[in-house]
């Protein structure tokens, strides 16, 4: 039924061709109406954006002191144990009851100095466990800018199509506030029905309902940026992208398998799986090192001992593993590297099947908006003034004109949908494949 009005608005359109441009005083609605930008509005491209995310994301900035964390752990590691010195004086003397002795025969003290010394590799093996701890939480760093970095995007592309969606609202609205004023000034007159003003009252509402979603959906957008961003105080943000940003964007030329191997190597969240199994691993070398004894060295000098004045003497001192050889930290080391290998089983799979996810959703986003050529639209454009004038020279009846507003809405809305949708799964695509792969 909208197809055929539409096309018989295409006629109307023709016929009333003369009366539009002698109808020069009618103000045009060719552009979309918007309301003026507030002062405080921040105009920005996805590049500048980008920018500022990562100079000013208050989440990137407290995760990258997890890394400075994990690197002071490794440097702790390698740190050698500190010597240990003590010194031993008499202090009191029985026999004549005098404090601290200084006759010499009668004064006595004790020297003595200890080192430990790791054995087994100790040091070095846990110097490489924190390093891979280093390592896995670069990782995380990755993946959290990967993750943070697809959510500004997303929004970012949101946000544009949806303040061009409210463009498309605007414009309608002012069509039918425009006509219901002059068709209540008719009905006064008695020119006109009062079921026709009805219907416009009706179909202004019904508008004015879905724009009122529209600009909550924007609201929330805009927080989300804002809070990306870190701007304080939140600001009005009025983003922009290229007339042609999609026209790139094309499967055809990268197949699902050569997708699933750049997943492989480039997702960060995969990378730390491995980087968790390669520690536990190393865990159970360090596990099995704690269970050598250390040693531990040193000398003594007691200047007037019961061997005679100034003996000097060498230490030195092992535990004997008769109880405890690390038994349990072995076991549970090997638990946890069962327990990290079948986690890497379990990430690569969820890898692949988001590939494969975002793979497809990408193709049917492709195929969508391919549907819509822009000059389909154009002419939708090109015929908006032409049915308004036709309606307020009762060309057309209000039922038409309604149905016209309707399918002209919805079609405007689907086609910044798909484009919206479409850019919005490539990015995915490019997120899940830990690679910006697709440009735009």
């Amino acid at each position: 039924m909208r197809t055929y009005l539409l096309f018989s608005g295409l006629l109307i359109l023709a016929s009333v061709s003369n009366l539009a441009v002698a109808q020069t005083t009618q103000p045009s609605l060719t552009t979309p109406i918007a309301a003026p930008l507030p002062t405080d509005t921040l105009r920005l491209t996805l590049a500048e954006a980008e920018q500022q995310f990562l100079n000013t994301n208050f989440q990137l900035l407290a995760q990258k002191f997890n890394i400075t964390a994990a690197q002071a752990q490794e440097v702790q590691a390698r740190l050698f144990a500190n010597p240990e010195v003590s010194v031993e004086r008499n202090a009191y003397n029985p026999y004549n009851h005098r404090l601290f002795e200084t006759v010499e025969d009668r004064k006595q003290w004790v020297a003595s100095y200890q080192q430990l010394l790791l054995l087994g590799g100790k040091r070095r093996k846990n110097v490489e466990y924190q390093r891979i701890g280093t390592e896995i939480e670069g990782h995380n760093f990755n993946d959290l800018v990967r993750t943070l970095h697809y959510e500004l995007r997303s929004n970012f592309v949101k946000l544009y199509y949806d303040q061009q969606t409210l463009g498309v609202y605007q414009r309608q609205r002012e069509a039918l506030q425009r006509t219901l004023t002059i068709y209540q000034a008719q009905l006064e007159k008695g020119n006109v029905s009062l079921k026709e003003v009805v219907r416009l009252k009706a179909a202004l509402f019904s508008l004015e309902s879905e724009r009122k979603e529209l600009v909550n959906d924007i609201s929330e957008y805009q927080a989300t940026l804002n809070l990306l961003l870190g701007n304080r105080p939140p600001r009005t943000l009025q983003p922009s992208l290229p007339t042609a940003a999609a026209s790139n964007l094309r499967l055809e030329s990268f197949p699902l398998a050569q997708a699933l191997e750049i997943a492989r190597e480039s997702r960060p969240d995969l990378r730390a799986a491995e980087a968790i199994n390669r520690q536990e691993q190393q865990n159970l070398r360090v596990q099995k090192a704690l269970a050598v004894p250390d040693l531990t060295v040193g000398g003594l000098y007691d200047f007037n001992g019961s061997v005679g004045k100034n003996y000097t003497g060498l230490t030195v001192g092992v535990p004997l593993p008769l109880f405890n050889r690390n038994q349990g930290n072995i076991k549970l080391a090997e638990a946890q590297i069962k327990a990290s290998e079948q986690a890497l089983n379990q990430q690569a799979t969820q890898v692949e099947t988001e590939v494969a996810e975002a793979y497809a959703k990408a193709a049917e986003a492709e195929r969508l908006a391919s549907s819509f050529p822009n000059a389909y639209f154009t002419d939708f454009n090109k015929l908006f003034d032409g049915v308004l004038i036709s309606y307020q020279r009762k060309a057309i009846s209000t039922l038409e004109f309604l149905d016209f507003l309707e399918s002209y809405k919805d079609n405007m809305v689907q086609l910044n949908d798909a484009r919206a949708e479409q850019l919005n799964a490539f990015e995915n695509l490019n997120q899940n494949l830990g690679r910006r792969v697709f440009a735009w």
